[in-house]
């Protein structure tokens, strides 16, 4: 063991001994080149002399290394005499004996001067020439050997080398004009001041051709960017992205073949209906929006984006919710004013600061009625809660002949905003039938006039679709008894609890005024103004109280009347039908269908409206009466188009997964935490 390090130290020690000779026998040539290279002292180049041998691999970081010290010589005129013109050697100098060179590469110089001298009149040299020492040799390897003497010869070889660089061109094409320029001005100083006949210069050099030494000269390496773990951000140009896109319905109804038939006028309308987010709901529950960026819950902020969001779209009819008083009055009015809108507001009862409004464009309806519903009655015990609507009923107007006149059935357009309470199901279909009523009634006078009326139902519903309050709107019927009231709307679920509040008959108290198929009781608004007694209540209501099971019990001191006390209750058929209706069911006349239908198409996804920290669903609609096939009893009397709006399109919703990608709602984009339904109708003028 002690043998073995004695000869490891040994080693040791003779390889300390011969590293400084073997380094200085067997150093690298662009060490030597390095050397070799002119030092300027007060202005004048100064050579070493040595001669410097170069592998052509290594041609590049050589002339690189000396670019900079040959730039400063080429500001020196090298003194020659008898040199050609410019032009000449500027035509001549590029590659033209190469052949000879790799054929003869031991040949005499003398020898090669004559066939350079006899080549530089062959007119098919180009630009590219190169100016090398006479005794560049070239073995199998490719290398070559540069011999300098002296000082001078050195001069004159950078300047050709550099020349003849400038002179090619490279692959820097921002570069070749100015290089190009550069050559002919230092050919023609060197030109100027030679001091040497042409056999003096052409004795030490000759004209080869070969790869361009002015393209090592000039045109550096590929620089590659030092690893780094973040990527570089480089400045992009700004673009608006869609993230949402019109649905052009129309479109795919015209690619089915038809008989062509005589167009009837009509007139294409908007419809936009949007749940705003009041300023002071969102302060009141700010940990539905802990998600948010401070700055998009500023009013200012959102307020902006809203009226964009309106003006991009430029609905004809917009429904707003959760509008605060101050704010519609302060800064959305104004503007919408400016934009040709009418609008109706109705602010909820009670201490809520937020309402509901109706907005339409001047120029294309006409009000012809407007009522405004307070959902609050505390004289029934179950409508307890402040929410409101807004029933208009607009007539299209048509311009003819610089005419602005009334064309076209009549369009009745409503808008709400429902309880939110998912356990209070019973109070929502209670204010839904007090909409559906009023709608109703304005239907109702329409048709005693022999007129149409066509009906667009906005509003946020606080219902998920499929549920039975959206059924009941859709299908105009619904059979509660005994269902739970937490799935009137689907809000939630309760059913893991123990016990919940049920619906049983009847469901609201006749003093409201509203039968079961949500419509107003005979002189309900004569009976309104009575003190309540046995003289306060409706023909209709009486009757109902024949068939209730107290009314088939005859009063033990009731006296007999002939013909009056001794008729009992009709027990029919139909008797038995309308109290079973009133016992369990709900109807309404108005035949609506949703103009979205919550799943996204091709992808499956349901479609989300609003959405917050606690999740996102949807619970805003726009309702409309949609064309249906005519009867053949109403073909026989009508001969115009058919009833109810046709649906063109309609702007399409997106998931919840898209919605939370954006940092969820709202956002930069959103400023409200419902999204804005919008969509497209066409109306028969001649159904007047």
């Amino acid at each position: 063991m002690r043998r073995l390090h004695f000869i490891i130290m040994i080693g040791v020690l003779l390889f300390y001994a011969f590293y400084p000779l073997t380094w200085f026998l067997f150093r690298r040539p662009s060490e030597a080149l390095k050397r070799s290279v002119p030092q300027s002292v007060n202005g004048t180049t100064v050579w070493d002399g040595d001669t410097v041998t170069l592998r052509s691999m290594q041609s590049e970081t050589i002339m690189q290394d000396q670019s900079g010290e040959t730039k400063e010589r080429l500001k020196e005129p090298v003194p020659q005499e008898n040199t050609p013109s410019p032009n000449m050697d500027e035509q001549n100098l590029p590659a033209v004996l190469q052949k000879d060179m790799r054929n003869d590469a031991a040949a005499e110089t003398t020898e090669m001067q004559t066939t350079v001298e006899e080549e530089r009149e062959d007119p098919k040299m180009g630009d590219g020439e190169k100016v090398v020492p006479h005794d560049v040799m070239y073995d199998n390897q490719n290398e070559k050997e540069i011999s300098t003497s002296s000082g001078d010869n050195v001069d004159v070889l950078l300047k050709f080398l550099t020349l003849e660089g400038s002179m090619e061109k490279t692959n820097c094409p921002e570069q070749n004009q100015s290089k190009t320029e550069n050559s002919k001005e230092m050919l023609q100083e060197s030109n100027a001041d030679t001091s040497k006949s042409p056999d003096e210069c052409w004795d030490d050099y000759i004209v080869t051709t070969g790869p361009g030494l002015g393209q090592e000269v000039f045109c550096p390496r590929w620089s590659f960017p030092a690893a780094s773990y973040y990527t570089t951000v480089e400045p992009t140009v700004p673009f608006e992205v869609m993230w949402r896109v019109w649905e052009d319905l129309d479109a795919d109804s015209e690619s089915v073949l038809t008989p062509i038939t005589i167009k009837k006028a009509s007139l294409d309308f908007t419809v936009m209906s949007y749940n705003i987010l009041a300023q002071d709901l969102l302060e009141l529950n700010q940990h539905l929006y802990a998600h948010c960026p401070l700055e998009v819950l500023q009013w200012s902020y959102r307020c902006n984006l809203l009226l964009i969001e309106i003006k991009k779209w430029a609905p004809d009819i917009l429904c707003l919710q959760e509008v605060q008083e101050n704010h519609y009055h302060e800064h959305l009015h104004p503007v919408l004013s400016q934009m040709g809108y009418t609008c109706v507001y109705q602010r909820r009862t009670g201490t809520k600061t937020d309402g509901c409004a109706v907005c339409y464009q001047s120029s294309r309806f006409a009000e012809a009625a407007v009522s405004k519903l307070e959902f609050f009655r505390p004289e029934t015990g179950l409508l307890d809660r402040h929410n409101v609507g807004v029933v208009l009923l607009l007539r299209p107007l048509v311009t003819t002949e610089a005419e602005v006149k009334e064309a076209g059935p009549p369009l009745c357009v409503a808008n709400t905003h429902l309880l939110f309470n998912p356990r209070r199901g019973d109070v929502k279909l209670a204010q839904l039938a007090i909409m559906l009523s009023e709608i109703g009634a304005m239907i109702k006078s329409c048709k005693a006039r022999g007129e149409h009326c066509n009906v667009v139902f906005c509003g946020d519903f606080n219902s998920i679709p499929h549920l039975p309050l959206y059924q009941f709107i859709t299908t105009g019927e619904l059979s509660y008894q005994g269902m739970p009231t937490w799935m009137i709307s689907g809000q939630e679920d309760l059913s893991y609890k123990p016990s919940y509040h049920r619906l049983f008959a009847p469901l609201w108290p006749s003093s409201l005024g509203i039968s079961d198929t949500c419509q107003y009781t005979t002189d309900i608004n004569k009976t309104r103004g009575q003190n309540s007694g046995t003289r306060g209540y409706s023909h209709e209501f009486m009757l109902q109280l024949r068939f209730c099971p107290a009314a088939c019990v005859r009063p033990g001191n009731l006296v007999l009347i002939p013909g009056v006390t001794d008729i009992k209750p009709d027990t029919s058929e139909d008797a038995q039908n309308y109290e079973k209706r009133f016992r369990d069911r709900l109807k309404h006349q108005v035949d609506l269908e949703s103009v979205y239908k919550h799943v996204l198409p091709g992808s499956g996804f349901p479609e989300v409206t609003t959405l917050h920290s606690e999740g996102g669903t949807t619970v805003d609609y726009i309702f409309y009466s949609p064309q249906r096939p005519l009867t053949k009893k109403q073909r026989a009397y009508k001969t115009s188009a058919e009833k109810g709006l046709k649906l063109v399109g309609s702007l399409s919703l997106l998931s919840e997964d898209l919605l939370w990608s954006l940092n969820g709602l709202p956002n930069h984009i959103f400023p409200s935490d419902h999204l804005s339904l919008v969509a497209r109708f066409q109306l028969e003028l001649d159904d007047a």
